[in-house]
């Protein structure tokens, strides 16, 4: 990905903001909450479309569902995350693809909660490749969305050590952003220790920032002498030096 591609991401993304579209808060009900945090897509779905006649609530339905009123698309938990951030946090992809499919509201991948961190930031500080693979899909330019401490998803996912989720992410975003504190997701994968990560980006992005702590002073070829890995140093001393 060139530097106008990337631009074109930053500007793509919303602002900055855990209620960026100014939509009202509605605090997530327990029977949706725990819907989509264990996968369930019927259940989800048919909290979200059900429609409730009059004495109805507190009854239940075939399926075990506590009738409570109809569920909104854009309720949130304490931490504001959205139904999308619960399902990308714990891996669902299929549910992540069926509730874009059925309400078509774009504007809920791009949602950000208390620590403005997007479903993509999400599924990738929790490693799920295919989560990860299955947002970028619905839209790329979450990719250069930065949370509360400027990281990309990127950034969660090489800090983490998700080989899986890192390669994912560098196969669509080239690895040049630095987060607030000017660490590189290089960087944060030579600390995670993770060879797999280290390799997705290094062999991936040949322009991939090296960056770490400027307080100081060092970047990941630094890094991967101290963590003493023969092929992250290598693979760091190629990148930095002979891109």
């Amino acid at each position: 990905m060139d530097r106008q591609q990337q631009q074109h991401i930053q500007l793509a993304c919303p602002p900055r903001g855990p209620l960026n579209d100014g939509a009202r808060s509605v605090q997530m009900c327990p029977s949706l909450y725990l819907a989509t945090y264990r996968g369930r897509l019927e259940e989800v779905m048919a909290l979200l479309l059900q429609q409730h006649g009059a004495g109805t609530a507190g009854r239940y339905q075939a399926t075990g569902i506590i009738q409570h009123g109809q569920c909104d698309l854009l309720e949130v938990t304490a931490e504001r995350n959205t139904i999308l951030h619960v399902a990308a946090e714990q891996g669902h992809d299929e549910l992540i693809r069926e509730l874009y499919i059925r309400f078509r509201e774009e504007g809920l991948l791009f949602r950000r909660n208390s620590a403005l961190d997007t479903p993509l930031h999400c599924a990738a500080r929790a490693g799920h490749a295919r989560a990860v693979a299955a947002l970028v899909q619905l839209a790329q330019s979450i990719l250069g969305c930065k949370n509360e401490a400027g990281d990309t998803a990127l950034h969660l996912a090489a800090r983490c050590g998700h080989g899986a989720a890192v390669e994912v992410l560098v196969s669509e975003a080239a690895a040049t952003e630095l987060n607030n504190a000017g660490v590189s997701a290089l960087y944060l994968a030579v600390m995670s220790g993770s060879i797999q990560a280290v390799r997705a980006i290094t062999s991936t992005c040949r322009d991939a920032s090296s960056a770490g702590p400027s307080s100081i002073s060092q970047n990941a070829l630094h890094a991967a002498v101290f963590q003493s890995s023969g092929y992250i140093v290598l693979a760091c001393f190629f990148t930095i030096y002979l891109a």
